[in-house]
């Protein structure tokens, strides 16, 4: 990090148990090596190649008390939401049953640290050599096999990477402007040099995406063996039931996993999954709703993993469609939102105020950017200019993510003050995550801890992985913007470009981003190993693709 951040301090991580003392750690972008770049890119610019090798060792915590011998063995009973049409993917998810499914059996060339670096302890690389902004060369770690035995080769991370940049399957389509086929080079069995199509600061930090795994060559979602590096394979999978997955005995981790098998479970709404675990029926559950925290820490046996992330819960207006096609009721719409208020109900205390802007571990976020808070007055003013003063407009929650159905019902609450009817309509997850999603006019979702740049290409262009908003309007310059600061090199001169992407998004965006909400998960005492680090995602609790975890009985 350039400059330190006072809002990036030991607060932002705390793993908390229902009988244990939070526990800390600083948590910062890329520990110093720039600005929203990748984490080696900026000082191998200055002329000098350099190496990204092994640079911490893994922490765990063993269920929170660190106490006890590990045991191998047994079978973890994990609930989760999910639907029929949950997915498994190597490189791709919709929900986050499908997130789970996804880190248990597959794995990326980095990793994050537990200080938001990127590293390779946890990846598939022994190294990646940076030439320049444009050239990269990866080394494989030797010896590693598939769940099939095969060995991990150069070929299967040239597939990967051209599978993740394929238009037809749409998995990345931001990266489609960075690489191409013809970059990727083949040196030898362990070796791969990527040549981009320009420089880009956050290649190596999209490489640490979760989704950005190595797969087979030839590899597809409809293979009939589901084949990944991962410390478990998956042996069955029945949509909207349950899949099961057993230990990779080929894994290189060394001892690991400590688990012979992993059952996810899918339960229709929140309300049978924490009784599940309240009745003993699975070991854990994933996206423990807030509202029933407090249940669980009182149930006897029971205890709540709980960190603070840079994750988000977000109502997405489509900035092309009306009447959200004028700002002024974009901006109607932030006023309205009393932030503290929805601290409180949506999360119930388990998060913070946010402010509209993401990327908040990033040393570019806008600390000094006024912190808005609800204006009735202000917000009907708008609306009358706008000629929207009896708006009646719906927004849509799905069900299946903790926080979003009571993110919409406070919402259209809070609406009323300002003469305006929003109707909250909550579907089922099946429902909700399907080709509509993107396409929604007025609309919740959830994202996880990025940096600014990558979660510009995931979710503010229009080719984006996930265009919720639409962004940006017709005529803007966000996009030229973009591309001038993924190239820039000079840690000053790519923040001031960011700063105006940022301003721009502050002022006019399609996001209402009310609060940061902690990322929280249940388990039975008994369970124990979990990981504490920066929490990306629910799932990397459960000791990055669960190989950490263990059962104390």
């Amino acid at each position: 990090m350039t400059r330190p951040n006072p809002r990036r301090s030991d607060e932002l991580l705390r793993v908390r148990m229902a009988a244990t003392p939070p526990s800390y750690s600083r948590r910062r972008f890329l520990g110093g090596m720039g600005a929203a770049a990748g984490v080696v890119v900026l000082a191998a610019c200055g002329g000098s190649a350099e190496t990204l090798g092994d640079s911490t060792t893994p922490s765990t915590s063993a269920g929170g008390s660190g106490s006890g011998d590990i045991k191998t063995g047994g079978t973890l009973r994990v609930g989760l939401v999910g639907s029929t049409n949950d997915i498994v993917d190597g490189q791709h998810i919709v929900t986050k049953a499908d997130q789970a499914r996804l880190v248990a059996g597959w794995e990326a060339l980095v990793n994050y640290n537990e200080k938001f670096e990127v590293v390779n302890t946890h990846g598939l690389s022994e190294e990646i050599e940076v030439k320049a902004a444009d050239l990269y060369v990866v080394r494989l770690r030797p010896d590693l096999e598939f769940h099939n035995g095969k060995t991990v080769t150069a070929d299967d991370v040239i597939y990967s990477l051209n599978r993740r940049i394929d238009p037809e399957l749409g998995l990345a389509p931001a990266l489609q402007s960075l690489m191409s086929s013809d970059g990727l080079k083949k040196l030898d069995d362990r070796t791969v040099e990527i040549q981009l199509l320009q420089p880009a600061v956050t290649f190596m930090t999209s490489l640490a995406e979760y989704t950005s795994t190595i797969v087979p060559d030839g590899y597809t979602r409809e293979d009939a063996e589901q084949v990944g590096t991962g410390p478990f394979k998956l042996e069955s999978f029945t949509p909207g039931v349950e899949s099961v997955h057993v230990r990779n005995e080929n894994y290189w981790g060394d001892g690991l996993p400590y688990l012979d098998e992993i059952q996810i479970i899918d339960f229709a709404d929140s309300n049978a999954l924490v009784n599940a675990l309240q009745s003993g029926d699975v070991d854990t559950i994933v996206d423990l709703p807030f509202g029933q925290v407090a249940a669980v820490e009182d149930t006897e046996g029971l205890s709540v993993l709980e960190s603070e992330a840079g994750s988000w819960l977000v109502i997405t207006m489509a900035v092309d469609q009306p009447p959200f096609d004028d700002p002024r009721v974009r901006q109607a719409m932030r006023l309205i939102v009393d932030r503290d208020e929805m601290v409180q109900r949506v999360l119930a205390g388990h998060g913070r105020v946010a402010n509209d802007m993401y990327g908040v571990f990033d040393s570019t976020y806008p600390d000094d950017f006024p912190q808005r808070s609800q204006d009735i007055e202000a917000a009907k003013q708008l609306l009358k200019e706008a000629g929207q003063e009896n708006l009646e407009i719906d927004l849509f929650a799905p069900d299946d993510t903790a926080g979003l159905p009571e993110l919409a019902a406070a919402f259209a609450e809070q609406a009323n003050a300002a003469g305006i009817k929003v109707n909250a309509q909550v579907l089922d997850g099946g429902s909700y995550w399907n080709e509509e999603y993107t396409q929604r006019t007025f609309a919740t979702s959830f994202w996880s801890t990025r940096p600014y740049l990558n979660q510009v290409s995931a979710g503010s262009l229009p080719d984006a992985t996930y265009p919720e908003t639409h962004w940006p309007p017709d005529g803007s310059d966000f996009g030229d913007l973009y591309q001038q600061a993924l190239q820039e090199t000079d840690d000053d001169k790519r923040a001031e470009l960011i700063r105006e992407m940022q301003k721009q998004e502050y002022e006019e965006g399609g996001n209402i981003i009310p609060v940061f909400n902690s990322l929280v998960d249940g388990h039975a005492d008994y369970v124990k190993g979990f990981v504490a680090q920066p929490n990306i995602l629910n799932l990397d609790h459960m000791g990055r693709g669960f190989k950490s975890i263990w059962l104390d009985q």
